[in-house]
């Protein structure tokens, strides 16, 4: 006994597909355009992107604001003071077990310089958002040249030969 065809099976595969592309293609461009680097001056400026791994004693002491044992903050300076205290809006937080920790503060965290082992600052990797890029384009055109090929066969009406049979030539 054998099972009706169901009409509905290939229906749903294509924009399952299309979202795995983008979703792959925006994960591709996010990781491989951005990287975090150390810090070139001994503060970070305002409006910079940064990633701060704080020390134990410094992580005891912002844990009111963020929660205990968080050993990276990631966010948004928002200033600077002369006395190396740092006001970020937090993004994301790692603990010191490394697992991500969702921050549900609102409050922008202030932080002192004497809490920071160590500063990164997001900056935009070219090499790798030109290999991006190409990997991503690559692929566009792949998808359109095999689309238009699918698209032509069947024009044709020979699934087997693309552009189907050739023209009868009759003699005279």
């Amino acid at each position: 006994m054998t099972k009706p065809k169901d009409s509905t099976a290939g229906r749903h595969q294509r924009p399952r597909t299309s979202a795995w592309v983008i979703a792959g293609a925006s994960l591709l461009l996010n990781t491989a355009c951005y990287s975090y680097l150390p810090a070139r001056v001994a503060l970070p400026v305002a409006d910079t992107d940064v990633r701060l791994e704080l020390t134990a004693e410094g992580s005891a002491a912002v844990q009111g604001a963020v929660g205990p044992r968080i050993r990276l903050i990631e966010g948004r300076v928002r200033a600077t003071d002369a006395t190396g205290n740092i006001v970020v809006d937090v993004e994301q937080l790692t603990s010191w077990d490394g697992l991500v920790v969702p921050y549900t503060g609102r409050d922008p965290v202030r932080i002192a310089r004497s809490s920071i082992a160590r500063a990164d600052i997001r900056t935009l990797n070219r090499k790798n958002s030109w290999v991006a890029a190409g990997v991503i384009g690559g692929v566009f055109v792949i998808a359109v040249v095999t689309a238009l090929l699918k698209a032509r066969s069947k024009a044709s009406g020979d699934a087997g030969r693309i552009g189907g049979a050739p023209p009868d030539i009759k003699a005279p």
